[in-house]
């Protein structure tokens, strides 16, 4: 099979049709083991689409010292964020097929996303692409600044780390089903975040351990290893997991999915 070949969920040898699905961690390594193929290859994917913004970052920070080099890295750290914002939607789309145990072909689903969603994910990658630019200056600020308010500094900027983690997932999962502007999608995830406190904050917290732990303490040298390995899309996959059941309550996919099948099935508009 080819490296964007189609994916088919089958009954296995002992598997029931009805047999209930794990939850959990049980039901992370489940999904883990069995569909890591495809999870590699949309983190490689999503991958290639942060190319951009890393070499934008590298060329500021070895112009660092030139304040018009820096403001040209500014200008195509934004431009580079548009790609991330369509990778990172393309790449959810992909998990939340997996994560709904439903078949498709690689690369025709990453494109369709691509496709159908690149506008509002264009922006999305610019408005969290430029709050992620601001956490890790605010972090850059901390680690040098000598103060009674560190404590408090660094509360501030890990929960808005953990806001930017929590609404970006659950951003890009309305603009895969749902209808609206990105102001609205926005405002919802950060009402989800608030209103289910006890699914949203162990989820947050969880990827932003996986993520950050394993970025910070792994060898430079064998970091870009790490990340094509997956942990870009395994920590995301994590979030999509916690995410998909609050989107399943709030906003009842599956019914207008169904609903929508049978009027297009009886040629209803």
């Amino acid at each position: 099979m080819g490296l964007f070949s189609a994916r088919y969920t089958k009954e296995g040898p002992g598997v029931r049709k009805d047999e209930p699905k794990k939850k959990g961690l049980a039901r992370f390594f489940e999904v883990l083991f069995r569909d890591y193929g495809n999870i590699f290859k949309a983190n490689f994917l999503f991958l290639l689409c942060c190319v951009p913004m890393t070499v934008t970052l590298l060329f500021g920070y070895v112009f660092h010292e030139y304040l018009g080099m820096l403001l040209i890295a500014a200008v195509l750290y934004l431009l580079s964020c548009t790609l991330l914002g369509m990778g990172m939607t393309s790449m959810h789309g992909i998990l939340v097929k997996v994560v709904r145990d439903e078949p498709f072909y690689m690369w025709h689903e990453f494109k369709r996303y691509w496709k159908d969603n690149w506008k509002q994910s264009m922006l999305s990658g610019v408005l969290f692409g430029t709050v992620l630019a601001l956490e890790c200056v605010s972090a850059w600020y901390y680690l040098r600044v000598q103060s009674n308010m560190r404590v408090v500094f660094l509360a501030v900027v890990m929960f808005s780390v953990f806001a930017l983690v929590v609404s970006w997932t659950f951003t890009c999962l309305q603009m895969l089903f749902l209808d609206m502007k990105l102001g609205p999608m926005v405002k919802n995830s950060l009402l989800i975040m608030c209103g289910y406190v006890k699914r949203t904050l162990p989820a947050g917290l969880l990827m932003i351990l996986i993520f950050g732990g394993v970025f910070l303490y792994t060898p430079v040298p064998f970091l870009p290893f790490v990340l094509l390995l997956g942990l870009p899309a395994i920590t995301a996959l994590v979030g999509d997991l916690w995410a998909w059941p609050v989107m399943e309550e709030l906003f009842h996919i599956t019914e207008r999915q169904a609903a929508k099948k049978e009027a297009d099935e009886n040629g209803n508009p």
